[in-house]
């Protein structure tokens, strides 16, 4: 078995489009546009063909892997090799992918989630106590940038707002022109019936059920667009935990941290 660095995009589109027919759920969006996607991708190898790829990130953690059905009975034999190569120390996968996911946990030495991911009940739609909310615009967008660094910690400094407003996936709520919430949602260009729902509440406005109220009105902006709403948050984020269930969303798959033994 070898595994090949590679940028070859078509192939793994290929391989990649056939992984995600196999999941039990969707994929978070944070976790395939910004830490797969920023990971390095081999082919996998065997007898001069490709049967599969996989990811592996800056620490030595897979992210994700795929192996063809001619070849799956493999699957715990290459991760074997990933770890034995020390190309691989450990894993982020979800319960998503269980064939990789129980294959990885045969040789794992300790396990622990990392992030919630939740899909959304449409019967849990409210109409009472909803939110006035308004698509953000480009005369927007510095205050925008300004709000998520005040309030979030983040400071855009690649476009992330700007690419938002162009795809028109960017919502805030104002009170006496003060941006008290923005949310955004998503419209996923991989999963086609899914929409990532996310919210940012300003820190003197916490605590009174304004993220929920946001995540229900973005729910019904994906539903509007035939899109399925989902959303994810951290282990130890028990605040948007609450407000995420309290708003309809229901915990479908996690994604969890695995150390492997190591001969």
């Amino acid at each position: 078995m070898n595994f090949i660095k590679t940028t070859n995009t078509e192939i793994i589109q290929k391989f990649r489009k056939e992984l995600y027919k196999s999941f039990t759920a969707p994929l978070d969006s944070m976790w395939q546009d910004l830490y797969i996607a920023s990971s390095q991708t081999f082919l996998i190898e065997k007898n001069v063909n490709y049967i599969g790829y996989c990811c592996i990130d800056a620490n030595n953690s897979l992210l994700q892997l795929f192996v063809n059905s001619d070849n799956k009975f493999f699957i715990k034999l290459i991760v074997q090799e990933l770890i034995n190569s020390k190309h691989i120390t450990s894993a982020s996968l979800s319960s998503i992918e269980p064939l990789l996911f129980n294959a990885c946990l045969f040789h794992s030495k300790s396990i622990k989630a990392n992030t919630f991911c939740y899909d959304y009940a449409e019967s849990n739609i409210n109409d009472e106590n909803t939110l006035e909310i308004e698509l953000v615009s480009k005369a927007n967008a510095k205050e925008i940038r300004t709000f998520y660094k005040n309030h979030v910690g983040f400071e855009d400094t690649f476009g992330y707002v700007d690419n938002l407003i162009s795809r028109k996936e960017l919502y805030m709520v104002k009170d006496s022109n003060t941006i008290i919430t923005t949310g955004e949602c998503r419209l996923s260009d991989t999963q086609l019936e899914y929409a990532d729902v996310g919210v940012a509440v300003n820190t003197e406005h916490r605590k009174k059920g304004l993220a929920s109220k946001m995540l229900q009105q973005l729910a019904k902006e994906a539903i509007k667009q035939q899109r399925k709403p989902i959303c994810s948050t951290t282990i130890d984020n028990i605040g948007s935990q609450k407000a995420i269930e309290k708003a309809g969303f229901y915990c479908s798959n996690i994604i969890f941290d695995m150390e492997f033994t190591t001969s």
